[in-house]
């Protein structure tokens, strides 16, 4: 029997995102999904230049956990571009580092730092409708 797989920590929250190939109009076409754990590998090692040791850390996982995740994602993304396949984000088995929220209004997510108590406005469009974002919503 496997074990379970624990849950990656994750920065901050991702918006929703899908990269469909110009030659298609329809995203019902075949979809090869990232998960958020493989995003942010992507994002910590390839953007910010991080080693997978450093990603790792921020990630608490071990650097060969963080390999393989690292692994499955590039050859996701090879796949949806050779192949020409339609790229989705979506959730993962992950796990956020604070309390994120996403307004009502203008789907803006921002965060609330933790020596502020009370909820307060979205920062863009000042609108006091918002919802934390968590786990379940990404």
């Amino acid at each position: 029997m496997a074990r379970p797989v624990k849950p990656r920590k994750i920065l901050m929250p991702h918006k929703e995102i899908s990269f469909i190939p110009e030659r298609k109009n329809d995203i019902s076409d075949e979809i090869v999904n990232i998960l958020s754990e493989e995003y942010e590998v992507i994002k910590l090692v390839d953007y910010e230049n991080m080693n997978h040791l450093q990603a790792a850390k921020i990630m608490k996982v071990s650097r060969q956990t963080l390999t393989r995740i690292y692994k499955r994602a590039r050859k996701k993304i090879a796949e949806s571009l050779i192949e020409q396949k339609t790229l989705k984000l979506e959730g993962g088995n992950s796990y956020f580092v604070e309390n994120w929220y996403k307004c009502n209004e203008c789907n803006t997510i921002f965060n609330i730092p933790a020596n502020i108590l009370y909820k307060t406005n979205c920062p863009v469009c000042l609108s006091k409708s918002i919802n934390i974002f968590s786990n379940k919503n990404y």
